[in-house]
């Protein structure tokens, strides 16, 4: 008797697990989506490429050495950003950057920025932004005033690559920045997988 006790307590447990484990795997319908808010994708990405590019831009950094009482210098920069292009298809901002410091070339390239990367979107006053650059590089006791005021937009992407948007008018760079934003977040990007 026992054992015909213990077997269809087994049988009885098994049964149990079964309906569980089916129980368990059967597919659960997930919450419904959110609706979108917000412009489309089409739209956001189209004032992008309308706004983001301000064409030509000159602007001068004077410059002071904390470490050096009296140490001051001034570099005169200008940079321009053309052939911008805000593909909504590709979810992706292409554009050529050139820049000139004291009438050399520093820069004159393509850049791509992939939405699904970003991290991060920011806006900066360009006399800060140009002082974290030179803390990055070793120069922590420099200081440096853009005149005219300018503002960076920063969009940070893994392993601190980032792409640079430079803006004469602090409200368009943050209603661009807000447009970027909203485009990382339409293309998937802005968070990490885990």
């Amino acid at each position: 008797m026992r054992k015909t006790s213990r077997n269809i307590t087994s049988i009885f447990a098994f049964a149990l697990m079964s309906i569980s484990t089916i129980h368990a795997q059967q597919a659960v319908v997930p919450p419904p989506r959110p609706a979108d808010s917000g412009p489309s994708l089409e739209k956001t990405m189209q004032f992008i490429q309308e706004n983001a590019a301000e064409g030509k831009l000159s602007y001068t950094a004077f410059v002071t050495d904390a470490s050096q009482q009296g140490v001051e210098w001034k570099n005169q920069f200008t940079v321009e950003m053309s052939n911008l292009v805000a593909d909504a298809g590709a979810c992706r901002i292409t554009y050529h950057w050139r820049a000139q410091e004291n009438g050399k070339r520093i820069d004159d390239a393509d850049y791509s920025l992939a939405l699904k990367d970003v991290k991060e979107i920011l806006v900066l006053p360009q006399d800060q932004n140009q002082n974290q650059v030179d803390s990055r590089n070793g120069h922590i006791d420099w200081n440096s005033r853009i005149a005219p005021n300018l503002f960076t937009l920063i969009a940070r992407r893994p392993r601190g690559v980032v792409n640079v948007f430079l803006f004469s008018d602090e409200e368009m760079a943050n209603r661009v920045a807000k447009a970027i934003t909203h485009a990382v977040e339409l293309c998937g990007g802005g968070k990490d997988a885990f």
